[in-house]
């Protein structure tokens, strides 16, 4: 009984391997015997290569395949990347099993057939114990972790590359983060900026930070950021379009009247939250956060409450700022009646808050740090052969490099939030 088997190496950065490879296809009536796959010279990458493996009698419907990877002893152990096999049975069938990671080593390697299995469905003894063991060995590759108290658990893992290499980044990836980095550092050590410590001398000189790498954009809003109607535009299409809510009652800490922002008598704010054009962005989760010391200067981080309004042409325009919680004397309410400088500073304490509030809660904590949460847990409980793993891995891949990352060089004492930002790591 002959099976055609099919092998694809991934078309990835040191996917070739030199070293023999041996398979065994195991099915619901038995297994083969273990099986060299000869081949020219070696599995390149980016290649297709096609075998027979002879039994003699059927093995039933095919579960699993082993791979096994030894040294020859003119070629050193290396690294091979197996993008899947195929095996055509002699009764016609093709079974598609998916693999997508490194074989590093001279272990034997059990891979399933891609078919989506539950628990339930799964009811032959040689899938269930497969399974077992698949999750028995994630039990040990991929363990939790406690980076701080009071922060979602995270992988145990002191680098990235103590991490299994399945989910780490590629070599593609790996150069691209590392080029990024640098050309990057170049161009702010180019204009100076990296270890400057002046203060700037006019709201003209922060263009040079735009001259570093200008697209439409940076020159949009370095043309732009100034006016109320961008101002507005960025609380629905900039990077945290998470914190506007129609208005249809105000916060009593926030006592905007008619006069305020209707002048002359043109409206009244309970007439347009009727009708729906009224929205507000609270702040008030970063109120009591202290902010950092940097360069041996105090900073500044409000708690601001924003007051928006859709006018007839559709733009969001501001029309209210209270910079802290609580109102007071000293905790006035602007708006764009005020002088031009202390309009334009409260619109850039809001700015400031927001990025708090977006790196902090929405970037770090609710994007990067439960994501990694369901990436260990999906590791850990779920075999590959599950439907939920399947649909799911995907949307995981370079989550847990990523969030090392971060760890070591932006949110650990020494790490670049924790040095520059405007608030303290402990609120982290």
């Amino acid at each position: 009984m002959d099976y055609e088997v099919t092998v694809h190496t991934g078309d990835l950065f040191g996917a070739t391997t030199f070293n023999d490879v041996y398979i065994n296809l195991v099915g619901t009536d038995g297994r083969s015997k273990r099986s060299l796959l000869k081949s020219a010279i070696s599995f390149f990458r980016g290649t297709v290569h096609h075998f027979t493996v002879s039994c003699p009698k059927s093995l039933g419907k095919l579960v699993l395949i082993e791979l096994q990877k030894e040294r020859q002893s003119v070629f050193p152990q290396d690294s091979w990347f197996p993008a899947k096999v195929e095996v055509k049975s002699p009764e016609g069938k093709t079974y598609h099993i998916p693999i997508y990671r490194w074989i590093t080593d001279s272990k034997v390697h059990r891979f399933r057939e891609g078919t989506a299995l539950t628990d339930l469905e799964d009811i032959s003894p040689l899938g269930k114990s497969s399974r077992q063991q698949e999750l028995d060995q994630r039990d040990q590759q991929y363990c939790w972790d406690v980076y701080v108290e009071g922060l979602p658990h995270c992988i145990k893992a002191k680098d990235p590359s103590s991490l299994p290499l399945e989910v780490q980044f590629s070599f593609t990836k790996n150069a691209e983060f590392i080029y990024n980095g640098a050309t990057g550092l170049s161009k702010l050590q180019l204009k100076v900026l990296v270890d400057c410590i002046d203060n700037w001398n006019s709201i003209q000189d922060i263009h040079r930070v735009f001259c570093l790498k200008q697209t439409d954009i940076s020159v949009y809003v370095k043309e732009h950021w100034k006016e109320d109607a961008f101002f507005g535009y960025q609380f629905l299409n900039g990077v945290n379009p998470m914190m506007i809510k129609r208005c249809t009652t105000l916060p009593d800490n926030f006592p905007v009247t008619d006069g305020m922002v209707f002048l002359s008598g043109q409206g009244k704010l309970e007439d347009e939250m009727k009708r729906g054009n009224i929205f507000l962005c609270d702040y008030k989760c970063l109120e009591g956060v202290k902010a950092n010391i940097v360069n041996g200067k105090p900073q500044y981080l409000m708690a601001p409450l924003v007051l928006l309004h859709k006018t007839p042409d559709d733009k969001m325009m501001p029309i209210a700022i209270q910079l802290k919680q609580t109102p007071a004397v000293d905790n006035p309410i602007f708006t764009p009646a005020d002088s031009e400088c202390d309009w334009l500073m409260a619109k850039i304490f809001v700015r400031s808050a927001d990025f708090a509030e977006h790196q902090l809660n929405t970037h770090l904590l609710r994007t990067h740090l439960l994501a990694e949460v369901f990436a260990v847990s999906l590791l850990r409980n779920v075999p590959m052969v599950h439907p939920l793993y399947k649909l799911l891995i995907p949307h995981t891949r370079y989550t847990l490099q990523i969030n090392i990352i971060a760890r070591l060089n932006l949110i650990s004492e020494q790490g670049l939030l924790t040095q520059l930002a405007l608030y303290t790591r402990r609120h982290c």
